[in-house]
């Protein structure tokens, strides 16, 4: 059986989701109640899924690449506003977890709190842009003639 390469994308994609989601969740509390080390170890983890997310997330707008040169001809027409706004959460949480990297933790540097509230919301406006989708994404469990 050959399984759809968008499905097998999505797929993935998913798996690098949860564990971008858990990862900075176990970071973040990490950070309160744990040591040092401990917090290291989450942090590692969620850099590793983090760059697995980024890379597949990267094909996953290629393959809809379509989609996203029709929004300069039509911006909101028949567009999903929902991924458009993924896409930009997206853009942000990526930028604001390489400032988190790039700036020093010094005080008045709050961009690693930004990103996690970011996050947090970013994990349910994902969680509902999966969700409204998930005919489509199962559609690719059929074999492909």
């Amino acid at each position: 059986m050959k399984l759809n390469r968008l499905f097998v994308t999505d797929l993935v994609l998913l798996v690098f989701f949860v564990m971008t989601g858990v990862s900075g969740f176990g970071m973040h509390a990490s950070s309160h109640f744990g040591s040092h080390s401990v917090w290291h170890n989450w942090a590692v983890a969620h850099i590793l899924a983090t760059l697995g997310f980024v890379t597949v997330a990267a094909l996953h707008v290629y393959m809809h690449w379509g989609w996203y040169k029709s929004l300069l001809n039509k911006p909101f027409g028949k567009k999903s506003k929902l991924t458009v706004v993924v896409t930009l959460l997206f853009v942000v949480l990526v930028v604001s977890g390489l400032l988190a990297l790039i700036i020093p933790d010094v005080p008045l540097s709050h961009i690693g709190i930004f990103h996690y509230y970011v996050g947090i919301i970013s994990l349910a406006i994902f969680a509902i842009h999966i969700l409204r989708r998930l005919k489509v994404l199962l559609k690719g469990l059929r074999p492909k003639r």
